[in-house]
Formats: structure tokens, C-alpha cells, sequence
């Protein structure tokens, strides 16, 4: 997937740490390997009719690709795949009608499938393409569909005759994974698929970053208390030798100081297993300075979008999952928030990096490819204060929250919530949901509620109402945790009868319960 490229193992090494590892030793890249997990090997490890001989099937060997490659060869046909639409001008407008057809054909290359397909039903420029050997060899790129067949294009499998007299039309179709398709080649492609973010981080060369210091330690440093972070999860477990499932670990550390105002702002994505993180930020000043932090990748790199030319930066709004900072909002001195950048469905928000004065300095914490933490100085205080005159700093401003930050007109009862106390450092999201809606109207139909339990820990509760209820249910956090290990224990509520909720207590230690080594009991008490 590499060649002609060297691997540079510093590289992979840093990205290989960037992934928790399991108390057994393998590392967790972020997917189920299409479920085939532990649990269900085995399970099925003895039915030769489960989907586990896929897996088993060996991907270095497929038939259908050498007798495709060997079919191939001599067969190649001088003709194109012409279109029968004219590429002649017509009254609709087209931007691409003044390139000329090489670049066309450079561009078309350079196209998945799909967009390929996308662009000649846009453009009559490209529809009139011819569809060259060119294009089809392009497909057996590695970042293309047909990047699975290697052997198409390495020289090692093939003479430099063999690549300019195959049809590679011909290889293309005949090398699709159909229902028809052997196992070797189905598990060929799943391979591939998983393999192809794993080259592009290794190839990727980012932006030098003046600062990058190296802080690389077995066990988590103790947090520095000059800074409010926030990131991913960095708690750990241990088997008494070395730490094991660190969900974030922090390899660099950088600390930049922005010294006037700022023109732009662009954030630059990594992608693992089908998941974006944010991996670095680039700020462009007035006075023409360029600060990069962590790491930035022009070609993957997003602005952000705001009214002002110029601005001050008061703050970020964060969405965060558990490996690293996933989407950011930027807060100017101005009052502006921008839209997200970066994907913050389904993920914990904070704006505990929003200040009420201008920021001049950044501190980013970062693995082998992401982002695992951003911090502000503490000196600067929270955008919206804390009014109780409590110690603590105010929930609504940073606590790490599921689905969203909750609006300032809701009263969190901060001064007597036990989660107030939870320290900035650990990834600890809390989870609101209005079950009974504003001022209490979805009380009357409220029917059940459902507490999902899995490794003696709550993992899920769910809300159910009557079918004339306006919502049929709500769901204060979705499951994780597998079907196996986890059960549902309901509770059933009369709101038609005008039952009603008078309290909720739960007991135990949830983060000792998650980890597998302690309970959390959970009792509701209602009034009818």
C-alpha cells in the first residue's frame, strides 16, 4: 500500500501508540473488524457455515485477481469508451468549457467512481469524455475502489510491458466483489478498507511546527493546574506492570502565543476508521505571522467561517469523544460563534474554553496523528461567570455535556449537584434530558422508563410514552456497551393516572463500576 514509499517507522510507531491497547497486547484501531470480535469468533469459531469463514479466508491469494491480470494481458483494445453526448457549447452554463480536454482527463482521474459519475451529469465537459485505458488503470490506485487489486500496477508483479498492454477495463470488471465474489477476495477488500486510513496517516507530511516538544511517558503526567484542558479520555487501567485501554495518550505537547489580532483560522482532520479528528489548527495574524499547532495539513485543512476580516479570539466551543477533540466553534471578542467545523452529532460539548478576554496563548496535547487536548490559561475567566460565588466554577460553562450544552435559561442546581465537583482533567460527559418536557407536559404520558445495566454500571436510561404523547421516547444516553453483557431493568410509570416522579437516587461509584470492579444501584421513587 506503501510503494514506492519507505515506511518511516518513527511514524508508524507514534501512530501504533496513538491506539489503546488491550490487556492481551492487540490494538483497538477504532472498529469491530466488521464484528468479528473475541465474543464472536467465538461463538462461531466451530459453525463452518458462519460469516467467520470470511475472516479466515486468506486476502493474499485470490484467484480472481491473477486470472483477471493474466486474462488481460495482449487483450487491450485501442478504442476509448466514447460518450454519444456532444461536448459542443450549448446555452447552459459550464465552468470547466475553457480547460482543455488533458486537464479534463487529469481531473476525471483524480475522481472516485462516484464523482466521476456526479461530474459528467453536471458538466458536459466531462461528459464527453472519452473513458481512456488511462482512466480505468487509475482506478487500482490505492485510495481507489480497485486499490485492493496491488498487484495491478506494482512492477514487482508486473514488466512495464504487462502495465501498457493490459486492458485494464477488462481487470476492472472482472475484479469486482459481487455476492459471487470468492472469500478471499470479500475479505481482500474489507482489509483494504481498513488499511487505507493507516497509509495516509504513515504518508501524510505536515506543516513543520516550530515547539513540538516530545512528552512521551508509560503512566499520565499529572496535570498542570496554569491550564483548563479540554480532551479525550486519559484515564488508566492497569495489570500492575504497565498501563493498558488509554483512550487518549499525549506523545507532543505545544504552547503557542498569539500576539495581535487574527485574519483566519483553518483546522485541519485526520481520519481513523471512518471517524475525523481534528489534528491541527492554523492561525493566520494581521501582522502577516502564520502559528501553526499541532498538525496542520493544508490539503485537509477546513476555515473557519466568520463576518469579521479580523478578530480576536475569545474562545472554542469543543466537541470531544473519548480519543480526542472531534469539531470546534470559534467565539470572537466580537460576540460571533462560528458553525461547527468538524462532525459534533452524537458527542459531548463544552464551552469551558470560551473566555471573557481576549486568549494569547494555546497549549495543544496531541498523539501520534490528532488533537487530544486543547487548554487555555486559567487565569482567564469563563465566558459566562459563576454568579452563586461558589469555589467551583458554573456546570454551564464547563461541563463536558451530552448531547449539548444545556441553554443558560435552565437551572442546573449547581450548588448541590454532586458532578460539580468532578475534576476538569477527566473525561466525564454529563447527560441532561428533559423527560417530562417544559414545565413538566410530558409527565401525563409518561408510561416506563428502561435502565440499561451492563459490568454492574448504568450505561443507558430510556424514557417511553403513550402513543398520543408528542414524543414516543427519549433517551438520556445511548449504549455502548455490548448485547451480551448488558441488561434492561424497567420501571413502570402510570403518567396517564397521574403517577409522577418524586425522586431519583442512585449509590456506588460509576467510574469504579465501569471499570468492572465495583456496583451502582439506582432507585426511583414516584407519587400517585
Amino acid at each position: 500500500m506503501l510503494h514506492p514509499h519507505a515506511v518511516p517507522i518513527q511514524r508508524l510507531y507514534d501512530i501504533c501508540l496513538s491506539c489503546p491497547a488491550h490487556i492481551e497486547g492487540w490494538l483497538d484501531w477504532g472498529h469491530s473488524y466488521d464484528v468479528y470480535i473475541a465474543g464472536y469468533i467465538k461463538r462461531f469459531l466451530w459453525d463452518k457455515s458462519s460469516s467467520l469463514t470470511l475472516a479466515t479466508s486468506d486476502p493474499s491469494d485470490v484467484l480472481e485477481v491473477r486470472q483477471a491480470l493474466v486474462g488481460s494481458q495482449n487483450r487491450r483494445q485501442n478504442t476509448t469508451l466514447t460518450s454519444s453526448i456532444s461536448s459542443d457549447w450549448v446555452t447552459t452554463a459550464d465552468c470547466f468549457q475553457k480547460l482543455p480536454q488533458e486537464i479534463l482527463e487529469q481531473i476525471q482521474m483524480l475522481l472516485p467512481s462516484c464523482g466521476v459519475a456526479n461530474v459528467r451529469l453536471a458538466s458536459r465537459s466531462f461528459a464527453g469524455l472519452p473513458l481512456t485505458q488511462s482512466f480505468w488503470a487509475s482506478r487500482f490506485a490505492y485510495h481507489q475502489e480497485r486499490g485492493y487489486c496491488f498487484e495491478a500496477r506494482d512492477l514487482l508483479y508486473n514488466g512495464a510491458h504487462a502495465l501498457r498492454s493490459r486492458d485494464w477495463r477488462a481487470v476492472y470488471e472482472e475484479t469486482a466483489v459481487t455476492s459471487d465474489s470468492s472469500n478471499e477476495l470479500k475479505n481482500r477488500k474489507r482489509i483494504w478498507g481498513y488499511l487505507k486510513n493507516m497509509a495516509d496517516l504513515v504518508l501524510d507530511q505536515p506543516l513543520s511546527s516550530e515547539g513540538m516538544n516530545r512528552e512521551l511517558e508509560l503512566w499520565p503526567k499529572e496535570p498542570v493546574t496554569s491550564w483548563r484542558p479540554v480532551g479525550g479520555d486519559f484515564s488508566v487501567r492497569s495489570n500492575g506492570n504497565s498501563p493498558y485501554q488509554m483512550k487518549c495518550r499525549v506523545i507532543y505537547e505545544q504552547t503557542i502565543s498569539i500576539t495581535s489580532s487574527i485574519r483566519s483560522i483553518g483546522v485541519s482532520f485526520q481520519e481513523l476508521s471512518d471517524k475525523k479528528y481534528v489534528s491541527g489548527l492554523r492561525f493566520v495574524l494581521t501582522n502577516k505571522e502564520q502559528l501553526i499547532l499541532g498538525y496542520a495539513l493544508p490539503p485537509k485543512e477546513k476555515h473557519i467561517g466568520l463576518s469579521k476580516e479580523c478578530f480576536n479570539l475569545n474562545g472554542f466551543i469543543a466537541a470531544v469523544g473519548p480519543r480526542g477533540v472531534m469539531a470546534l466553534r470559534v467565539v470572537t471578542g466580537q460576540g460571533e460563534i462560528s458553525n461547527w467545523v468538524g462532525s459534533s452529532e452524537g458527542l459531548p460539548q463544552t464551552a469551558r474554553l470560551c473566555t471573557n478576554r481576549a486568549i494569547h496563548a494555546l497549549k495543544g496535547s496531541f498523539d501520534g496523528f490528532k488533537m487530544v487536548s486543547l487548554a487555555v490559561p486559567t487565569d482567564l475567566q469563563p465566558l459566562f461567570p459563576d454568579e452563586t460565588g461558589c469555589e467551583h466554577l458554573p456546570l454551564g460553562t464547563t461541563g463536558l455535556w451530552y448531547p449539548e450544552i444545556p441553554p443558560l435559561s435552565y437551572h442546573l442546581h449547581d450548588d448541590i449537584f454532586a458532578g460539580r465537583s468532578i475534576s476538569l482533567y477527566e473525561y466525564r460527559p454529563l447527560v441532561h434530558v428533559m423527560f417530562g418536557g417544559r414545565r413538566g407536559n410530558l409527565l401525563k404520558y409518561l408510561t416506563r422508563i428502561s435502565v440499561t445495566v451492563s459490568n454492574a454500571a448504568i450505561v443507558e436510561i430510556d424514557f417511553f410514552y403513550t402513543d398520543h404523547s408528542p414524543v414516543k421516547q427519549l433517551q438520556a444516553c445511548p449504549s455502548t456497551a455490548s448485547g451480551d453483557n448488558s441488561v434492561k431493568i424497567p420501571f413502570l410509570i402510570d403518567g396517564p393516572g397521574g403517577e409522577r416522579l418524586t425522586s431519583l437516587q442512585s449509590d456506588g461509584d460509576f467510574l469504579r463500576a465501569s471499570a468492572g470492579y465495583g456496583s451502582y444501584r439506582i432507585k426511583i421513587t414516584s407519587l400517585k
